[in-house]
């Protein structure tokens, strides 16, 4: 049963390499990059492939930087180049294997660097072997060498598609791999510390004056993508699922549900697919987590799983899932699904700012959420008529950072803190036109705007209609 697993799984790596080739080969695969610490993936890379060198009786080392290195990188790919070298390196190495890694500021470039000994390729093949389908064999002291000759071929592939190179290092005295990436690249998805820069730019207070990263930030956020974390323990489910969300969302991915936290800290997250079974933390208790947490309550969460008893769908609903899908699943399903989740989410949002009349806590999904918006709309209210009153006063009401207040608030309502606290503004300002009780002019002052025909100018923007003809 173990040699028939072992070989079940080779020959699904094999496949998807295989798939991710020809994706690569026919320009059809795109790499979404965030900022990632390498030196964390490089010692969980290295920590994977520890047991196999002890079997081996190999000298495995890591040589990393005194400080956390990080760089833009897609996490997927640049974790699947570094285990391809080192299943590579560990086929051919007889007494050590080494990798390295090093940073030049100067020419904004590191390089990953991976070395053993054993039966070493001539300098003539250490371009060939870098061709799909061909693979280096020789016989010595009984040993052969085994491979589908496609690992190689798809790590220069990723390495090229992340703008960088990989080469063989000529010299026979040891197979010296040399992996080149830019620190940075030129499309990014936006972290969270990217979100504390831009939200202190974008101060759009209601007097009316135009800052040009407001604009900037309203055309990022309709023209990206909406944002998947997909969690999964398993390297080959993990890289399943990504394929087939990455031609529609931005996909980023996390092991087991405390890497799915740290994702979450630092990224716009729409949706959330984690299977259940995981170690560390699994599905179940990373949905509690979510769901209970202010932070991140207004995700949605899709739980995949093989536990097909009643018992455990019930248990993933009552702790929040959005929805239950069993393995093995249909990818079409699994899109509907996510794509169902994410447009109700922006019907709602819609509805919301554009309807004088309906509430923000129809916005509510979860508990938490509920809190969230009654608290917030509480201190609006309160300072409705202080024309001085920002995101800052918000947040330190709400005793939440600027960021995450931030990205709270992009979450639940896919509104900037200003602009909802504009739209607020604008929709208490309707409720007293209809009122009739006040003029125009008065009704303005009280919410908070502090030019008549900037308060016209909105109000017709966000409703369709004039202050009076609105008021009848």
């Amino acid at each position: 049963m173990n040699i028939m697993q072992h070989n079940t799984e080779r020959l699904l790596n094999l496949t998807n390499q295989l798939l991710d080739f020809r994706k690569v080969e026919s320009q059809g695969y795109s790499l979404n990059f965030t900022k990632c610490d390498i030196t964390n993936v490089l010692r969980e890379t290295y920590m994977r492939f520890s047991s196999l060198s002890r079997q081996k009786g190999l000298d495995f080392t890591l040589e990393l930087p005194d400080e956390n290195f990080c760089a833009h990188v897609n996490r997927e790919a640049f974790t699947k180049i570094i285990s391809n070298l080192l299943n590579n390196g560990m086929k051919y190495a007889d007494s050590y294997m080494h990798i390295k890694l090093e940073v030049d500021q100067e020419k904004q470039a590191f390089y990953v660097v991976t070395k053993n000994d054993g039966v070493i390729i001539p300098d003539e093949m250490k371009e060939e072997i870098f061709q799909p389908f061909v693979r280096f064999s020789q016989k010595e002291e009984g040993k052969v060498t085994t491979g589908a000759g496609i690992g190689l071929a798809l790590s220069r592939s990723l390495a090229e598609l992340h703008r960088g190179t990989l080469v063989m290092v000529q010299g026979e005295e040891a197979n010296i791999f040399r992996l080149t990436l830019p620190i940075t690249q030129d499309m990014v998805i936006a972290l969270d510390s990217d979100v504390e820069n831009k939200d202190a730019e974008l101060q759009a207070e209601t007097s009316g004056e135009s800052y040009p990263d407001d604009k900037l930030e309203g055309k990022h956020s309709k023209e990206s993508k909406h944002m998947v974390l997909v969690v999964e323990d398993n390297p080959e489910m993990l890289a399943f699922i990504e394929r087939q969300l990455s031609s529609q969302y931005a996909v980023i991915t996390a092991t087991n549900g405390k890497e799915a936290l740290e994702a979450l800290d630092s990224n716009f997250v729409n949706l959330v697919v984690s299977d259940v079974v995981m170690p560390l933390m699994d599905g179940f208790e990373l949905c509690k987590t979510i769901k209970s947490n202010v932070g991140y309550s207004h995700i949605p969460i899709i739980l995949l799983t093989a536990k097909t008893n009643i018992q455990s769908k019930i248990e993933g609903m009552e702790l929040g899932a959005d929805s239950y899908i069993e393995k093995p699943f249909s990818p079409e399903y699994l899109l509907a699904v996510v794509s169902n989740l994410i447009n109700n989410r922006e019907k709602l949002r819609r509805d919301f700012a554009k309807s004088p009349f309906v509430a923000v806590n129809t916005m509510a999904l979860t508990k938490a959420d509920e809190e969230f918006i009654k608290k917030l709309n509480e201190i609006i209210l309160s300072n409705l008529s202080n024309q001085e009153f920002s995101m800052d006063d918000m947040a330190e009401s709400l005793n939440m950072s600027r960021s995450s207040f931030y990205r709270k608030m992009k979450g639940v309502l896919d509104l900037s803190p200003n602009e909802y606290l504009r739209i607020e503004r604008l929709k208490r300002a309707a409720q007293l036109l209809k009122e009739g009780e006040s003029r125009i002019n008065e009704i303005c002052y009280m919410v908070g705007f502090n030019s008549s025909s900037y308060f016209s100018k909105c109000f017709l923007k966000q409703f369709g209609v004039l202050p009076k003809d609105f008021a009848g």
